[in-house]
């Protein structure tokens, strides 16, 4: 039997330090890459990849056990970034997870109508996601066309048991008619219902932050 043993000298032992903070390094590094290709696959945005919250732990958590939750306040208190927050632990726990909002939405379906393909085509990837978030409702152009799909995607999630995160400026009175603005009322209020069934409310309040150059 031959044995050895690292040499013990001072330039050996700092070449084998610094070859493995090296390692090390690029471990972390693709470990960081692999995250990150994750989070883009979710719809996460680059704005939000990094993004953190002190509440975000207690929804994805609840998200988990099949709640939503229902995010509402006044334009730039940092509801997508909370949202993001949720998803970005999410996929660290190995749900899947589509951050979209009803206006991209909107816009695939309408890509079909040129051969793209199909409107349930469109609706099944939203179906078959653990978690979809969506950002912003109410934003989209109220219209009877609009409202029919919404409630598609909504009463899909709600139908299958399925959670939904919603970001919205609009409480649920304000958000039913933001809705039935243009459209129907009966179907709003349907879509409102259901958001609430499912839903755990979460209300931001304060300033615009992006007006008063805060963070998000």
């Amino acid at each position: 039997f031959c044995g050895w043993k690292p040499c013990g000298c001072p330039g050996a032992v700092a070449e084998r330090d610094e070859r493995s903070r090296l390692e090390a390094r690029a471990k972390a590094e693709e470990a960081a890459a692999k995250r990150r290709r994750a989070y883009e696959r979710a719809g996460i945005k680059p704005r939000f990849m990094t993004a953190a919250s002190p509440m975000a732990e207690g929804i994805a958590a609840k998200v988990e056990q099949g709640r939503g939750a229902y995010i509402c306040g006044p334009v730039g208190t940092g509801k997508t970034h909370l949202a993001s927050a949720v998803a970005r632990l999410l996929v660290d726990g190995g749900t899947s997870v589509r951050v979209t909002d009803m206006l991209g939405v909107l816009a695939a379906i309408k890509g079909t109508y040129c051969g793209d393909g199909t409107e349930d085509g469109v609706l099944s990837r939203l179906s078959r996601v653990g978690c979809l978030v969506l950002d912003d409702l109410g934003k989209e152009s109220p219209t009877d066309w609009t409202l029919g799909q919404v409630f598609r995607v909504v009463n899909d999630r709600y139908e299958n048991m399925r959670p939904v995160i919603v970001t919205t400026q609009y409480g649920k009175s304000d958000l039913i008619r933001r809705l039935a603005k243009n459209g129907d009322e009966e179907t709003a209020v349907a879509i409102v219902s259901r958001l609430s069934e499912m839903c755990d409310k979460y209300e931001l309040q304060g300033k615009d932050r992006r007006l008063s150059n805060g963070k998000r």
